[in-house]
């Protein structure tokens, strides 16, 4: 699969036509999931997915920047796994924002989209005018049904609150893949090395969704290769409390220099939430209690 990059005055037409998933998804989910097994099992031209650089929200307030499940990065090795050809990442901006649905359209026709491949409620263009019945007037379009988990719509949304309250192993059945984070391990207060409980510091690699304050079962992948883990997400209340959260990972017998290096985080389960302890003593005590919980002996 290759990635390609798009901006409003760089529009790549594809030669033999394209058919093509449209979304933003964010968390590639159970439902997006859907539309592009679709798009590889039915389409009839190259095959692609279309993401944008950055949520659209990020252009309505400057000032604070919406979390996201999957970086682009991300997005683009999750979608690998099936059959396209091409990831499609359209740079968005103020300008795009005032786009009319017709325009988007005129854009599709640039790329030379056959058929697009979406779900019922997609909607385009400003104040989301286009909708599946206007791209019906000038593709083929296939409309995926929704995907459903007891009778109710998977959505990206609902994924963050699933986060946001530690339930990560419903959110992770409703993404189909466990909820990563990826970043680079940088140097912290070297705190966890003078207990003997080492911590690798990792710095995201853009504004993920920080799920509820706690410890958590991980698998932490460095060099691609997996280790069995246990993270604590947040702002370490009891010793050199932070001003925002940071994800902190300890890899129980493993000591080697991993600094610089970029890694990604799988969250599998929720242990605890954090909490603000009276002494170092008791706050390594419950380390090893949270360590025995994934069945790993420090």
């Amino acid at each position: 699969m290759k990635a390609v990059d798009l901006y409003l005055n760089k529009i790549e037409s594809f030669e033999n036509g394209l058919s093509i998933c449209l979304g933003y998804f964010d968390g590639v989910h159970l439902g997006h999931k859907k539309i592009i097994e679709e798009c590889s099992e039915l389409g009839k031209y190259k095959k692609a997915i279309l993401t944008f650089s950055e949520p659209v929200s990020n252009f309505i307030n400057i000032h604070k920047s919406k979390e996201v499940l999957t970086s682009l990065t991300d997005r683009f090795r999750i979608v690998s796994r099936f059959n396209l050809d091409y990831y499609l990442i359209f740079h968005i901006n103020k300008e795009f924002l005032n786009l009319s649905a017709d325009d988007f359209i005129a854009i599709l026709k640039g790329l030379n989209v056959k058929e697009v491949f979406c779900g019922l409620d997609y909607r385009f263009g400003k104040d989301a005018t286009g909708n599946v019945s206007l791209l019906k007037k000038y593709f083929t379009v296939y409309v995926v049904d929704t995907y459903l988990e007891n009778n109710k719509k998977v959505s990206s949304q609902d994924i963050i609150e699933l986060l946001k309250e530690g339930n990560v192993k419903e959110a992770n059945r409703f993404l189909g893949q466990n909820y990563q984070i990826c970043g680079t391990v940088i140097s912290g207060h070297h705190n966890g090395e003078k207990f003997g409980i080492r911590t690798a510091n990792v710095k995201f690699d853009t504004n993920y969704v920080v799920p509820l304050y706690g410890v958590y079962k991980v698998i932490i992948y460095i060099d691609n290769i997996p280790y069995l883990a246990i993270a604590n997400v947040g702002v370490h209340p009891t010793i050199d409390k932070e001003n925002k959260p940071i994800l902190e990972v300890h890899i129980p017998s493993f000591d080697k220099d991993i600094y610089g290096k970029n890694v990604y985080v799988e969250f599998l389960d929720f242990i605890r939430e954090e909490r603000k302890f009276d002494s170092t003593d008791e706050l390594i005590d419950q380390i090893k209690r949270d360590l025995s919980k994934i069945k790993i002996i420090c």
